[in-house]
């Protein structure tokens, strides 16, 4: 019974199969693809601290790729500038490390312009890694620049995944100015708009957007906030990579996966997909960061990079390694503290010594570590100071000054400015333009918003950078010797520093003269017809922001000191948006 009821049932299926009638399961192909991402390594060759290094680094995404060939492995930009090989070198050593590892495209960072145009074609050159951007414009001819494409489309196991590149608005001012000077950076979100239909049309099923452009997350909500927000609302877009904020960020916003591989190599951010490969359509999506940093010692090294890197720094040992002196205690410096630090202080001393000026400014992003207590090398001072700047001088106003620490005083998006030869008094918390109520020089002088002073900073801020504007607007003295090297002469020549931070940014809890409403309650002061000496009737002018003294009495043509007179002002450098004043009118 068993056999004929077997041999009925096989019977019956072939009949059925003949007439198309059995329904044929067909198993669903999937493909996995995973996008490892670095940003700001900042020419972090060697291990040191949280720095895993190149070597570790490159086995890393190896391991990556082998484990999962349908992987891309991508930075998002500022990779050269930062360590002493590298600079020394001009990033050469990083170009071939990228190589070696894997990395297949780059965006473009704000520091990749530090040493000139000419260097990004030349890392291409020696990396074969192109970079991407798309809202780079050369203002010459309104085009897209022509060293950078739009963007690329890789195809994995019959998936075309789409890479377009962004770069920050921000590198107008976060490099030097004079090196982008020919160079428009459009607004991201509108670029991208307009240039993820054409990745789509070009033929991608996925569509990623790889942008120096950054982001901070919080560690409790995990909440992410961008930069550009609006990048997280372009249509069709799968996945960002970021970087500039030098910020771990791993998560989703509007359902879009984002990442940023914190900074210097210490971790890999990664994106992966599930995709069907028939309908194309994404099944699955996750943003991850994997913190190398934490686990250091589960991490073997690459032997290619790490016999490149010995090369290198053999190369420019004899440099690097020599003791310039000492320092006995740390000379600390905090690059987001909203203050100055004592090395910030130190150099500040240093440039405002070799100029023989008045006051010395220097941004407190262009100082980046530390410098123990100990024995100081030439290479620790390459780290100190990355960038390549220049003492630059200028003939400035009182009111110029003012308004460089306006710019420089509780500024979120650069650090702190850092100074010599003056003590500023501000108000916390105020908004730009009402926060500094005096400016003290050395000698107890109190400066005048119409003397001019000389004043020393670098020839980033010269040029505009960090928004540093009112130097643009000052009379130039001209530009000397290099800043880093005037900083290693100084400990060579003192041998041994023993330098202790000073209170020259002082903060003021609550604004002075805050109510000029309740004078009315003051009979005595309530009297501007008992000014006798005053013919004119006087005209009543409202207070706005970024106003002084010297510019209301331009425009009514009237000595600024006879305006505080009028007024009975105690100090005529402070004036705050709303308050009224009687100007009287020739």
């Amino acid at each position: 019974m068993r056999k004929r009821f077997t041999a009925f049932i096989v019977s019956f299926l072939m009949v059925l199969t003949m007439f198309g009638q059995v329904p044929v399961a067909k198993a669903t192909e999937e493909v996995k693809i995973d996008i490892l991402q670095i940003n700001d390594f900042h020419g972090a060759l060697n291990e040191n601290g949280k720095n895993v290094g190149a070597a570790k680094l490159a086995n890393e995404l190896k391991k990556a790729k082998k484990n999962n060939p349908n992987t891309i492995i991508l930075s998002a930009g500022d990779n050269y500038n930062g360590s002493p090989e590298s600079n020394l070198l001009y990033g050469e050593p990083v170009a071939r490390f990228m190589k070696e590892a894997g990395i297949m495209y780059s965006a473009v960072g704000n520091h990749e312009f530090d040493w000139g145009i000419d260097k990004i074609t030349k890392w291409e050159e020696t990396s074969g890694i192109p970079f991407l951007s798309a809202n780079v414009y050369d203002k010459k001819t309104n085009k897209p620049v022509e060293w950078a494409d739009p963007y690329k489309i890789v195809e994995l196991d019959g998936i075309k995944v789409g890479i377009l590149g962004l770069t920050t608005q921000e590198t107008a001012y976060k490099t030097n100015p004079e090196n982008v000077a020919d160079i428009e950076f459009k607004n991201p979100a509108e670029v991208a708009k307009e240039m993820v239909s054409k990745v789509k049309e070009d033929g991608a099923d996925i569509v990623i957007i790889l942008a120096h452009i950054g982001a901070f997350q919080n560690s409790e909500t995990k909440e992410i906030k961008m930069e550009v927000p609006g990048l997280a609302d372009v249509e069709n877009v799968d996945g960002i990579i970021l970087g500039h904020s030098h910020q771990r960020v791993s998560g989703l916003v509007n359902d879009i996966p984002v990442v940023q591989g914190y900074k210097q190599g210490r971790a890999l951010g990664k994106i992966s997909f599930v995709v069907d490969k028939e309908t194309k359509k994404i099944a699955k999506k996750e943003a991850s960061i994997d913190l190398l940093y934490k686990r250091p010692d589960t991490l073997a090294e690459d032997a290619a990079v790490k016999e490149m890197i010995a090369k290198d720094r053999e190369q420019v040992a004899p440099i690097l390694d020599e003791v310039i002196g000492k320092t006995v205690n740390e000379l600390d410096h905090d690059r987001n503290d909203f203050t100055t630090s004592s090395l910030g202080q130190w150099t500040a001393d240093v440039m405002k010594k070799l100029a023989d000026a008045d006051i010395a400014m220097t941004n407190g992003g262009g100082l980046r570590v530390n410098v123990p207590a100990g024995d100081i090398t030439v290479g620790k001072m390459y780290e100190v100071m990355p960038f390549d700047n220049v003492l630059s001088s200028f003939e400035m106003t009182g009111a110029q000054i003012k308004e460089a620490f306006e710019n420089g005083i509780e500024n979120k998006e650069i650090g702190s400015i850092q100074f010599s030869g003056v003590t500023v008094e501000y108000i916390k918390g105020a908004e730009k333009g009402s926060k500094v109520v005096k400016m003290t020089l050395g000698n107890g002088e109190e400066v005048d918003l119409n003397k001019t002073y000389k004043v020393v900073t670098n020839d980033f801020m010269a040029a505009g950078g960090d928004g540093y504007t009112s130097f643009k607007d000052a009379k130039a003295l001209g530009e000397t010797i290099a800043i880093r090297d005037a900083l290693i002469d100084e400990i060579k020549n003192v041998k041994v520093i023993d330098y202790k931070k000073q209170d020259r940014l002082v903060a003021k809890e609550v604004k002075p003269e805050v109510k000029p409403e309740v004078k009315p309650e003051v009979k005595p002061e309530v009297k501007p017809e008992v000014k006798p000496e005053v013919k004119p009737a006087g005209v009543t002018y409202v207070v706005i922001k970024g106003d002084a003294l010297y510019k209301i009495g331009k425009k009514y043509n009237v000595d600024w000191k006879v305006i505080a007179e009028f007024n009975s002002l105690k100090n005529p450098n402070v004036i705050y948006p709303g308050q009224k004043l009687s100007i009287p009118v020739k």
